[in-house]
């Protein structure tokens, strides 16, 4: 075995020879297609298995995980399915097709068709070659658009001369392989691109998808160099009105990474949002407005991105807070979005462990008395018992009531029913 087979894993291998066993016992051609052969002509090490077959690809795939012993996540109107293996692994699979665009940047209609369709219809001619996974031709290479040979040539390159026409989202796409690989798009690509950014071509395409790929492009390992070359080629102003990926945007951004794998994650909240508020913090307010439009972002982040224009007074204010009461106080109603890009632009360290020691601990800062305990010392229902419950919280996010007997003390010292007024 030699090529990119030879530097497959063994487990990654094992898992493909079964597969393509599969596909001959069922008569279909099967390969490894795309991003994982480029990844492994590149020696990048670990890579995804995304298979392609020829026919029907939903009964490959249910029969695939029947013997594999994975769940099976279906999508019919492209013909894939993804298979979630018992080590919780994942195989994507798709039938081979051709694509046709009924308009510009509209998603494509899909038909079956044979590999060498499938590899004619992808974005650049290093993701457009193959791997044959059957026993008999196990690891011989398909590359019917040299797409090895502008891997070693470290160049970008299109199919054909609509493809940023058809799918917009190539533009942005080549921008991440371009700070990824540090590879450069060819004469005729640049021509297209510049052809396409003529036509307005990011007008027509949905703002789901755009978002989509910029979120992408901040989550990449070099953010600042993705959005760096979209501004190079002219198209940042297009994709992103008011981004700037200058100046101390990349070690902002690398900083966000690592706080937000401090944070407790959840439902409400959007690690994405909070670098995409980093890259448009120098934005002007017309500039962010367009930029949540466009994005069609939510209406919380759409929030974040109008209260962006006092994060010089956010971050001045968190500075100054000595104690987490007060940092807790200054940070208000902010989306935790917004408090983690505050927190990135602190000048200091004190400051930053500050907040995050606060951020960590919000769920500790909650007092052990409740309103109907405050009621059984005799104090009468109505907003004072707010009043003193959130005045419980700051004394317990400031380490002065850290028992159940320290707050009921505090309470009789700072309250006096029946109403709850603060003793003079």
């Amino acid at each position: 075995m030699s090529g990119p087979a030879a530097r497959l894993a063994p487990a990654a291998a094992a898992r493909l020879r079964l597969l393509g066993t599969i596909a001959e016992e069922r008569g279909q051609g099967a390969w490894l297609v795309g991003g994982p052969v480029r990844d492994l002509l590149l020696e990048a090490g670990t890579v995804d298995l995304d298979v392609v077959v020829e026919g029907d690809g939903l009964a490959f795939a249910r029969r695939a995980a029947a013997r594999l012993g994975a769940g099976v996540q279906e999508y019919p109107r492209f013909h894939t399915g993804t298979l979630t293996l018992p080590d919780l692994d994942r195989v994507d699979v798709a039938t081979a097709r051709a694509e046709t665009y009924p308009r510009p940047a509209a998603l494509p209609e899909v038909s079956p068709a044979a590999i060498a369709a499938d590899l004619g219809r992808r974005d650049f001619s290093i993701n457009a070659m193959a791997m044959a996974i059957t026993p008999a031709r196990f690891g011989e290479m398909l590359d019917p658009h040299a797409g090895a040979a502008d891997l070693a040539a470290g160049r970008l390159r299109i199919l054909h001369a609509g493809s940023f026409l058809d799918d917009p989202t190539r533009l942005l796409r080549m921008a991440r392989f371009a700070a990824r690989f540090g590879f450069v798009p060819d004469a005729a690509t640049r021509e297209a691109m510049a052809g396409a950014l003529a036509a307005r071509i990011f007008d027509f395409l949905s703002a789901d998808r755009l978002r989509e790929e910029v979120f992408h492009g901040l989550f990449e390992s070099e953010p600042a160099a993705v959005f760096s070359r979209l501004r190079d080629w002219n198209l940042l102003e297009a994709v992103l009105p008011g981004a700037r990926p200058e100046g101390t945007f990349a070690g902002e951004v690398e900083a966000m990474k690592h706080v937000v794998a401090l944070v407790e994650k959840g439902p409400t909240w959007d690690p994405a949002v909070a670098c995409l508020l980093l890259l448009l913090r120098h934005a002007s307010p017309e500039e962010r407005g367009e930029a949540g439009r466009r994005l069609n972002l939510s209406v919380a982040a759409r929030d974040a991105l109008v209260r962006l224009g006092g994060m010089g007074e956010l971050v001045a204010a968190l500075e100054a807070a000595a104690r987490p009461s007060q940092v807790r106080s200054v940070l208000g109603s902010a989306s935790l979005e917004l408090q983690l890009a505050a927190l990135v632009l602190l000048p200091t360290p004190a400051a930053r462990e500050r907040m995050l020691d606060v951020l960590r601990g919000a769920r500790e800062s909650r007092p052990h008395l409740t309103g109907d305990d405050l009621m059984a010392m005799g104090f009468a229902p109505g907003p004072g018992l707010q009043r003193m419950l959130e005045a419980l919280r700051r004394a317990k996010m400031d380490g002065e009531t850290p028992t159940r007997e320290a707050e009921e003390a505090f309470i009789r010292g700072h309250f006096q029913p029946p109403l709850g007024e603060v003793v003079s």
